[in-house]
């Protein structure tokens, strides 16, 4: 007996328009509004966290259910957390990101003083990497830009096909 998965031909047909669709909502979203994506997203996770919390701190009480109290406890903790520190987590990812990369092409530069024959490629990677990081850390995210511009180029190019392949 041979197992198949039998799929709907339409549903086969919505499932990749609706995701590029999404994708390309998501990744205009991160290319224009990095930041509020960032802060928004710490506020659903938080806001999930929070209710997950309180219904395993007083479900007992509604459902007659027991509830996880140290799970009740931890993910209200996580929930009131994320949503007063959305903000401070959103520069903190950026300075994190930002001088990881301005490390990164440091310590490619001092190599490319060490590695005579690709000297040319090695500096100008570092000198884009510390550019990027002094970007990320002193304007904006420029790794959620780059993703949300990844983002729309994939989903355009997935519609593209859609519709004309």
């Amino acid at each position: 007996m041979k197992n198949e998965l039998i799929i709907n031909p339409e549903k086969k047909k919505k499932s990749p328009l609706l995701l590029s669709f999404l994708t390309l909502i998501l990744g205009c979203m991160l290319l224009t509004n990095d930041k509020s994506v960032v802060v928004y997203t710490c506020y659903i996770i938080g806001g999930i966290a929070l209710v997950i919390g309180l219904y395993n701190l007083f479900g007992k009480y509604i459902t007659k259910q027991e509830g996880n109290m140290s799970l009740g406890v931890y993910a209200t903790v996580l929930g009131v957390l994320l949503f007063i520190l959305g903000g401070t987590i959103e520069v903190t990812l950026r300075m994190i990101i930002g001088f990881w990369l301005i490390i990164n092409g440091l310590s490619k530069l001092a190599l490319s003083f060490k590695v005579r024959d690709k000297f040319v490629p090695l500096l100008v990677l570092s000198i884009i990497l510390i550019g990027a990081g002094m970007y990320c850390v002193l304007v904006s995210n420029i790794i959620l830009v780059v993703v949300g511009a990844f983002l729309i180029a994939s989903s355009t190019i997935d519609l593209y096909n859609y519709f004309f392949n």
